[in-house]
């Protein structure tokens, strides 16, 4: 097969694909699910709250934090997803098949409120993180399983570690996200005064 066909025989696949991500939203997460709205609700909250609590003084520089986690949140759940590792079965719009609310909003807005609390304060934001994280991996994460908003799959389980032990995973993904959002921000604060 030439690198042509093997384009198109992609491109053919990924439209069947859309479609039926398309069908599926209809069916099971359009705005006539109470998933959609919870959705909506995860997206719209943490949003209002950063809004009301941000330091505006400081404002580029959380602000570049968080959309550094979002970004790295993104890739990391688009990788996962793709390659089966885990799924979100509702979603705000099937053209964004992953969980936009939580991707953009919940865990950036969790962790620029967690950064800006610690470095206002002098607080270690690694150790912070800690109870955050794990708060969110396994509550958060086990709640959603436990509601079908997400699914992890065994295959993640690359330590052949205990089933319940999966969120351990989410936990260490999202700890290693959060720190190196950290460090991507602070070289770029270096970077800054450095000009």
């Amino acid at each position: 097969m030439t690198q042509q066909e093997w384009i198109n025989q992609i491109n053919e696949r990924q439209v069947e694909v859309n479609t039926l991500i398309d069908e599926y939203w209809a069916l099971y997460s359009s705005p006539s699910s109470w998933q959609f709205w919870y959705h909506i609700v995860l997206l719209v909250v943490p949003l209002l709250l950063l809004y009301r609590f941000i330091n505006r003084e400081r404002f580029f520089e959380i602000l570049f934090y968080g959309y550094t986690t979002h970004v790295l949140v993104t890739y990391l759940d688009s990788l996962m997803s793709r390659y089966g590792y885990w799924e979100h079965p509702y979603m705000i719009l099937s053209q964004y098949p992953f969980t936009l609310s939580i991707n953009a909003s919940l865990l950036p807005v969790t962790y620029i409120l967690l950064y800006q609390y610690c470095t206002d304060r002098k607080k270690s934001f690694h150790l912070w993180l800690l109870p955050v994280t794990a708060i969110m991996a396994f509550g958060f994460v086990e709640i959603h399983e436990q509601m079908n908003i997400f699914q992890i799959y065994d295959k993640i389980n690359v330590f052949q570690l205990h089933g319940g032990l999966l969120n351990f995973y989410m936990f260490l993904l999202n700890y290693v996200i959060a720190s190196l959002a950290f460090w991507i921000t602070k070289l770029f604060i270096k970077i800054k005064y450095r000009t």
